[in-house]
């Protein structure tokens, strides 16, 4: 007949798995932190873009009534940025491209756009964007043309 063989249940030890989890953890932590500081940094740029973009409109939006000049949209600008506590570098942040809000025509498109450095407006510091400029521009049509003074 067949032998009855006795079968051993072998059980892993337990720092055995201790040391599987140590590695885990070693080469895992170190990417979910890049992961994490990555993703922090995307969204507070996302942010400023967003800025930037707002500023030009809210800047465009002042200028095109009846009466506001280019200096009363790049006020708008200012205001708006430093509201959000945006690091810019005052009014050479704006530029109006020609005839500009103060010599446009009824419904003569009027074009602005705002820069300003994301180095200073990251949440992270970072050297790979030091150099980098956040820009958005807008075009909106002067409503009525300014009346002589």
């Amino acid at each position: 007949m067949l032998a009855l063989k006795k079968t051993h249940n072998r059980k892993p030890k337990r720092r055995d798995r201790r040391a599987v989890a140590t590695v885990e953890l070693a080469i895992c932590l170190p990417v979910l932190i890049i992961l994490t500081l990555g993703t922090i940094d995307l969204c507070s740029m996302l942010f400023l873009r967003e800025s930037v973009t707002i500023a030009a409109y809210e800047g465009a939006r002042q200028g095109v009534g009846r009466g506001h000049t280019n200096a009363d949209a790049t006020t708008r600008v200012l205001e708006f940025l430093d509201q959000r506590n945006i690091q810019h570098q005052g009014a050479g942040s704006v530029q109006i491209d020609a005839p500009g809000f103060d010599g446009a025509e009824t419904l003569e498109n009027v074009r602005m756009t705002v820069t300003v450095p994301c180095a200073g407006n990251l949440l992270i510091p970072s050297k790979m964007f030091g150099d980098l400029m956040m820009s958005a521009d807008v075009t909106m049509r002067k409503e009525y043309k300014n009346l002589p003074n």
